[in-house]
This record gives structure tokens, C-alpha cells and sequence, in this order.
């Protein structure tokens, strides 16, 4: 058989050159080790998933902000705080799930440069990062808690993930060598969300005393509300709309977060498609509380008895809440889209496997040790 030139088409029929393609066979000791630590980072989950079953479905559903009730977003909770129970929370014997599946290893069956990298995740760090910088082998970031610039590799990405410059990240980061590599995956967030997500991140950091450990006890519940600050809070509020805001969460009776969210999330985008000028912000406050009451709990409320809470004419409520539904039905269609925007990454079910594995195991399981 001749010799296929580097330059021409591979002959298995990819459409590639054969330099691009089965030309290119040579595997470095650094592809080797990262794919034996991708293989210990799923195997450490199934570890986790079978073996600790109990304690770490237990414990997750300790830290789950009740609130969240979309199958999704539920599923993608469950996951990213399991990974921090497995290597954060400690059982009555002092130990961690992770601690455990160090006993599993066999040194001499594993590369050393693999066992130490894997020695090394006990410097493991729940945090959000930002990109700074995208290159061939790996990703200059920047921690959002700490400010530090590190170097990332991108283990076990899926192919349909596009990242680009300015992007947040979020989930557990381990030693990788000199690089740092996010544990089993991270949560992607949009570019027009780090700001925020940059401050509340940084309110979060100062509550907890700039230390640590209260950093690594707080995060489920940050990242949570994160997640949730980022899909109600993507455009500012001038003060007068956030005074409105503000007004109508004093008053209203319902205080369920979910509920909430769900009329910050209208607002926000009757601010954006209206630009409202607001003289009188106790109106527009009435008029949303009673949109959320009608249209949303299907709970009837008299308008005059709204507008004698609110201190207004029961003729200008009327009149406001008239321009509320004339564009509801075109606020609650951007509403859909943006929720369902944010969780477009995590349609493929072969992204979850592990994922699907962990709560198969865990939703069965004993409460009992």
C-alpha cells in the first residue's frame, strides 16, 4: 500500500487532510494523563453515587433552597451540590466521600503523575470564574472571589459548548499541575451576567468575613441564588424602578422566592419594553401586585381595596393595570424564552450521565446510614 501525502485527503473519507486526521495518531504522555484524570473524575462520581449513596443524597437535599421547583433547574442543582458534598462534607467518622475513594486508589496500578494530580484535590475550591482569554490548550481565567488569574484546561468538554471571552463559570476547581480544571463540569453563564453575578458574589465573600471555610459552607446556597440573581436581574433597574420594586415586596402577602422572582422577572421586562416614566411609584407597585394576584395566583383582589393600600386612585391603578395586560402576554413570551435560554446547555441527555446515575441510585435510597 502506498504512502498517503500528509497534505491530501485522508482515505477513510472524513473530508479532512490525512495530516488532520487518521495521520495524526501520535498521542502525548500529557493527552495520556488527562485522559486517566477525566477517568478518575467519573469514577470518583460513581464511587460517590453507589458506594455513599445515603449520605450524599441526605445531605444534598439539606442544602436545596426548597423554592426551586422546575425538573431542570432541580436537576442541575442536585448535581453541582452533590459534587461539593463529596468533597466538602464530613460523615461522623471526620471523613469526606473524597477521602474514601482515596483508599480505593492503588498507587502502583495508577501513573504517578495521575495519583498525584488526584492527591492534589484536596485543594479543591467551589468558585466562579471568568474568561479572560481562550487558547489552544487552555483558558486564562480570573476567580471572581479572590481575583487571582489562573490557568484552566478545558478536561471532557463537550463539543457543543461555545465559550468566549468574558463568560462565567461555575463549580468545583481542582489542581490540575500547573493548570486548574473544573471538576466533572461547570456551569456556563452568559456574558451579560458577570457583572452581577461579579457583586453578588463579592456581598457573599464579605458576609463571610473574607474566610474560607465560611465561603465553602455558604456556597450551595450562593450558588443557587446566583443562578437565580442571574436570570432576574440580566437588566439593571434604575432606582425609581427598583423603588417600585421594592414597594410592591413590602406589601404584597405572598414572600415564597419563587413567587417573587417570578415578579421581578415582569417588571424587569415591562421596564425594558415600556420605559416607563414613573411619577407616582406606588401605582405601578399596585398595578404589579395585582397582575401577580390575578394573573399569576388567580387570587381575585378588589382594586379599590388595592389602591387604598397603596395610598392611590382606584381610577389610576385601573388605568395602569390596563397597560400591564396590554402587553402581558408578549412579556410573559420573553419570560419563557429567557428561562429556557439559560439551561439550553444541558438538553443532551449524554452531558448527564453521571448526573442521571447519582440520582437513579440516590432517589431510591434508604434515609437511613
Amino acid at each position: 500500500m502506498s504512502k498517503v501525502a500528509r497534505n491530501a485527503l485522508c482515505p477513510c473519507g472524513s473530508g479532512k487532510k490525512y495530516k488532520q486526521c487518521c495521520g495524526n495518531n501520535v498521542v502525548s504522555i500529557h493527552e495520556l494523563v488527562d485522559q486517566d484524570v477525566v477517568q478518575h473524575m467519573h469514577d470518583f462520581i460513581r464511587y460517590a453515587a453507589f458506594e455513599h449513596e445515603s449520605f450524599l443524597y441526605r445531605t444534598v437535599q439539606e442544602h436545596m433552597i426548597v423554592e426551586q421547583t422546575d425538573d431542570d433547574e432541580i436537576s442541575v442543582f442536585r448535581f453541582f451540590i452533590s459534587m461539593w458534598v463529596m468533597f466538602f462534607k464530613k460523615d461522623t467518622n471526620g471523613m469526606t466521600i473524597f477521602d474514601y475513594y482515596l483508599r480505593t486508589i492503588r498507587k502502583q496500578a495508577v501513573r504517578p503523575t495521575v495519583y498525584s494530580i488526584i492527591q492534589s484535590w484536596r485543594q479543591a475550591f467551589p468558585t466562579f470564574v471568568c474568561i479572560d482569554e481562550l487558547r489552544d490548550s487552555y483558558v486564562v481565567v480570573t476567580d471572581l472571589l479572590t481575583g487571582e488569574t489562573k490557568h484552566m484546561k478545558l478536561l471532557d468538554m463537550p463539543d457543543e459548548f461555545d465559550l468566549e471571552e468574558g463568560q462565567a463559570l461555575a463549580g468545583i476547581f481542582v489542581p490540575h499541575g500547573q493548570y486548574i480544571a473544573c471538576f466533572g463540569t461547570f456551569f456556563p453563564l452568559p456574558v451579560v451576567l458577570t457583572h452581577p453575578l461579579y457583586v453578588y458574589i463579592q456581598d457573599v465573600w464579605k458576609a463571610c468575613d473574607e474566610q474560607y471555610e465560611q465561603w465553602i459552607e455558604a456556597y450551595p446556597e450562593t450558588f443557587q441564588k446566583s443562578l437565580r440573581l442571574t436570570m432576574f436581574d440580566v437588566e439593571s433597574l434604575s432606582p425609581t424602578q427598583e423603588q417600585v420594586f421594592t414597594l410592591f415586596e413590602q406589601n404584597f402577602p405572598q414572600k415564597d422566592l419563587s413567587i417573587l422572582d417570578t415578579a421581578r422577572l415582569i417588571w424587569v421586562e415591562y421596564c425594558r419594553l415600556n420605559n416607563p416614566t414613573i411619577r407616582k411609584p406606588e401605582v405601578y407597585a399596585a398595578a404589579l401586585h395585582y397582575i401577580m394576584a390575578d394573573a399569576i395566583l388567580h387570587e381575585w383582589i378588589p382594586q379599590k381595596q388595592l389602591a387604598e393600600q397603596y395610598g392611590i386612585s382606584v381610577s389610576a391603578l385601573s388605568k395602569r393595570i390596563d397597560v400591564f395586560y396590554d402587553i402581558f402576554e408578549d412579556i410573559a413570551g420573553r419570560i419563557d424564552e429567557q428561562l429556557s435560554e439559560l439551561f439550553d446547555d444541558w438538553d443532551d441527555d449524554d452531558d448527564w450521565d453521571d448526573t442521571d446515575t447519582i440520582f437513579e441510585v440516590c432517589e431510591d435510597c434508604d434515609e437511613e446510614e
